[in-house]
């Protein structure tokens, strides 16, 4: 697979999306969930796969200042906020999920739904996208690779 697209859909509060996709003929192998709970355990189920340290769960600490970690001192800025939002950061940089939508995905998941992706052929993604939707997954989404600059 030369260009992978990436498939997204939110499997609902207390469904198991293992369920949901049971009766289509999906390759596990490039089936990935996230859920609080796979989250909590430091582990994704599918390929994704293992614990990530994102700048979510990264501990900052000052020694003067404003008093609040990270914030003070002549390196003070805006930017200390930025990427902190509300919601952890249950994905870690996903590759091609732009950073708007990974934050959409970060609430559903601390919300209690689960996240599915599915990496895919070009030729497959309409497949995989119909067997998400008819499996009652919601808000699916095909995120393709971005297409390099051309110079001139």
């Amino acid at each position: 697979m030369d260009q992978q697209y990436l498939i997204t859909g939110i499997a609902p509060a207390g469904a198991q999306a293992a369920q949901l996709l049971a009766g289509t003929s999906l390759d596990e192998t490039r089936l990935s969930a996230v859920s609080k709970n796979s989250a909590a355990a430091g582990a994704v189920t599918g390929e994704h796969g293992g614990p990530s340290f994102s700048s979510s769960s990264t501990i900052m600490t000052g020694s003067s200042g404003t008093g609040v970690p990270g914030i003070g001192g002549s390196n003070a800025s805006l930017s200390s906020f930025a990427g902190h939002g509300g919601a952890p950061d249950y994905l870690g940089g996903v590759p091609l999920i732009p950073r708007d939508q990974a934050h959409n995905f970060n609430i559903a998941i601390a919300e209690g739904r689960t996240l599915v992706m599915y990496k895919a052929a070009p030729e497959e993604a309409p497949h995989i996208e119909a067997a998400f939707r008819n499996a009652g997954l919601r808000n699916v989404k095909v995120f393709r690779p971005k297409e390099p600059l051309m110079s001139t």
